[in-house]
This record gives C-alpha cells, structure tokens and sequence, in this order.
C-alpha cells in the first residue's frame, strides 16, 4: 500500500464538529508516518483554519460544492460532496493508481452506492465513526433507487471490501435487538462479520503518545476561573454536553449531587447557547467556557473524576482521552465503551443489557428528530432513573475513596496507557495487504 484516499466531512484542525474530525487527523498521519502518501478530500468551507503542521506526504484537497447546495438538506449536500469526490477519486486513479479509498461516517457512506460497478481493483474501506444513521427521506427518488437498503449506514457496510468500526459495536449487534431504525444496520454488520469484512479497532489506537513531562503543574487561565471558586471536590463532564453525548443524564446526576457538596462541571459548546430542559435549568452544572485541548486536560487532571455517560458511543475517544492522562474515568459500556475496561483508571458503571437496550431505543428516537432533541429525552428520562441512581453511587463512592480532597495531578500508567494499543494506521495496512494477497492469488 503506497497511497490513500480519504474521504471525510471533518478533518482536524481545518474544520471540527466533533470527534471524527480528529480521528481522521490521526489516522492520516499514522499513515504518513508509515510513508503512504495520503489524501484528504474534504468540503471546502468559507471558514476553513489554517494547517501549517502538514506533512509532506498530507495533503489536504478542499472539494468545491455547487452553491445551490449551501442551503440544501444534510443528506443532500454529503450526497453531493460524495459524487464530486468519486470524481476527484477517478481523475487521481488515472494520474496515479490510489491504492486505497476510506470512505469516513454517514457523510462518505453514499461513495460506497455511486462507486459500485465503477470497476476499481482497489479496496474501499468504510470507517464507521458512530452509529447515526440519517433519515433518507431527503434524498432524491434517484439516489434512494440506488440504495440497496433503506439504511444509508447497512448499504454503505454491503458495500464496502472493508468495514472499520469497534469491537463494542459488534458485542452491542450481537447482544440484543435494536431498534427499528437501526435494525438493517445491525444486520448488515453481522453479516459482514460474518463474511470476515470487518476490522475493529480500539480508541487507544488512536491517540497521541503522552509526553513524559506531561505530570508538569498547570496553572488555571481565565478559562478555568471557575474552578478557583469551587468547593473541591468537583466531577467533570469533558465532552460536547449534547443528548447523545449523556449530557441529561449528567444533568440529572447533577441535581441530585448538590446534596453531597459535589460540583458538577461542564464546558459550553463554541459560539451556542446552553439549552437545557426546565428540570435541568436550576444551576446544578457550572458552566465552562470551550476550552482548548491544553484547557481540557487542566480542569480534567484536577477534578476528582471525568463521567461519561454516553447514549451511544463509535469509539469512546473522550474517555480513552481522560484515561490516558491519568484521570479516574466513569463510563457506561455502550459501543466503543466497552473496550475500556481493562486500562487503568477506567471505572464502570455496571450497564444490564435491558438498559442497554433502552438507550439505543433513546438513540433511535433521537436520529428520528434531531441528536440534541431535549424533548426526546424528557420522554426516556424517566425510564433511566435506575440507571442514574447507580451513576450517583458510583461518583459517591469515587469521591469517599478520594477522602474528600481535590484530586491530585496524576501521572498517567506509560505502562498500560490505551496509547500501547495498535494503531489504527498499522492494524488497516496490515488488513488491507492481506485483501490484496487474496486477491492476486485468486
């Protein structure tokens, strides 16, 4: 494998809406360090950020988008953005030969339909980032003709030679039922699986090796002010507070601390306002501003824990994250979570398959709507009560554990960091060259 093409809606740091856009900076400079020359196809965007960390073997290509579909529904314009690409895909297949295509999240799932039958030898990879899978009502009669299900995510996983996803979305398709809506998908990965065309990875192989003089004292900026005037001890919550995310169920975690003297800490979304449900709106949560990664990393090294109490999870980075800098992490095994057990610092919170069950119900709903429906919470919320209850036992005991003292700076476990983990770039190289031995042989 000597050249890749990706295709990705998000790409680190020239545009960011969430996880995925720094998983695929990681992926594509593991595979430059690797020496494959790798190409990111991304939309272009009025209010691109300048990257001037690029590596010589990067290269960043912007994708020009007909205007007419500045305004046009999501589905629509990463239907276009796919069909330009494939375009971009197959002029560069004529100047170079690419060995390899990697198609990344709902926003690349529609290559995988509109490059079928186009006659490459190369193998396509599907990298599945989360489990939203978006309504197709939207699409033209067209573009829904060629899909070979009613599920945008299960045609892209038929299709594609190479599925990535975690090894905890496949024990979530094997466990239980899902919804409805998500129902095609869950079957298309099983059956994927089943033919040995999927590669689960880990969010360890993902992240940046620690610094060794990352224990080093951080002081609090006026981002952090904040902290300075809590009662130590506080919890924080380190993500987007998005429904998806857990930010209800944190929410309500929240109200029923502040009995405990325990401060519950958030940090705000970029440029939007807080939006919570009126059961939420009585300053339980004390409210960061968006910090940077630096900022993060202080407020999570002195809290005494990060909570992660996701509805849905591809990967589970941000706990991955908070565990590999040394802070003790709550988490509930959903998706990608399950993978974080056996590191340190991972703390779980014991999950029954039922309420499983009913958070991937909630998810469902709230693709239906929107991810941050807080109407579509109000409705499951009391049905995770008992849920809740043992999120609050178990930042109790974390805190009595704790003796009530603010958390020390912590020194993160080189030895067993998820860091030691394969890295995604290797574990696909290694996948995709024994695609191709198959294939010469046969």
């Amino acid at each position: 494998m000597k050249s890749a093409t990706m295709i990705s809606w998000d790409f680190d740091p020239l545009y960011v809406r969430g996880g995925s856009a720094y998983a695929t900076r990681r992926l594509a400079d593991q595979l430059t360090g690797l020496g494959i020359e790798t190409r990111v196809l991304f939309p272009q965007r009025p209010n691109l950020r300048a990257d001037r960390d690029t590596a010589p073997l990067l290269k960043p290509i912007p994708i020009t988008l007909h205007p007419g579909f500045r305004l046009a529904p999501r589905v629509l314009q990463c239907a276009e953005f796919c069909r330009v690409a494939l375009k971009s895909i197959e002029e560069i297949n004529i100047a170079s030969a690419a060995d390899t295509v990697i198609a990344h999240s709902d926003e690349g799932a529609m290559y995988f339909v509109m490059r079928n039958g186009n006659g490459s030898d190369a193998p396509a990879v599907f990298w599945l980032h989360s489990l939203y899978d978006p309504p197709i009502e939207d699409f033209s009669e067209e573009q829904r003709r060629l899909l070979p299900s009613q599920s945008l995510l299960a045609s892209a996983v038929m299709m594609a030679e190479i599925v990535v996803t975690s090894k905890g979305i496949l024990t979530d398709a094997q466990a239980f039922d899902w919804p409805d809506r998500l129902k095609e998908l869950q079957h298309a990965l099983l059956h994927a699986s089943a033919e040995h065309r999927v590669l689960t990875v880990e969010s360890g192989g993902c992240l940046p090796v620690i610094p060794q003089n990352s224990e080093k004292d951080f002081t609090l900026n006026s981002n952090l002010e904040t902290l300075k005037d809590l009662t130590s001890p506080y919890v924080l919550f380190p993500c987007r507070p998005m429904v998806d995310k857990g930010v209800g169920i944190f929410a309500a975690i929240a109200e029923r601390l502040k009995a405990d003297d325990i401060a519950c800490v958030a940090v705000r979304p970029p440029g939007q306002p807080i939006s919570l449900p009126k059961s939420s709106q009585n300053g339980s949560v004390h409210w960061l501003p968006w910090l940077s990664q630096e900022d993060l990393l202080t407020a999570m090294r002195k809290a005494a824990c990060t909570v992660l109490p996701s509805i849905t999870e591809g990967f589970g980075l941000a706990a991955a994250e908070s565990i590999n800098a040394g802070v003790q992490t709550l988490y509930h095994e959903v998706g990608g979570h399950h993978g974080l057990r056996a590191h340190p610092h991972a703390q779980r919170v014991p999950l029954t398959t039922a309420e499983r069950e009913q958070l991937y119900r909630l998810w469902s709903d709230l693709i239906g709507t929107h991810p941050d429906s807080w109407a579509v919470w109000t409705r499951h919320e009391s049905s995770l009560r008992p849920l809740i209850d043992k999120w609050v036992d178990s930042i109790r005991s974390t805190i009595s554990k704790a003796n009530g003292a603010t958390a020390e700076m912590r020194k993160p476990d080189l030895a067993r960091a998820p860091q030691a983990e394969e890295q995604w770039a290797r574990r696909l190289v290694h996948r995709i060259e024994m695609e191709n031995s198959v294939s010469n042989r046969q």
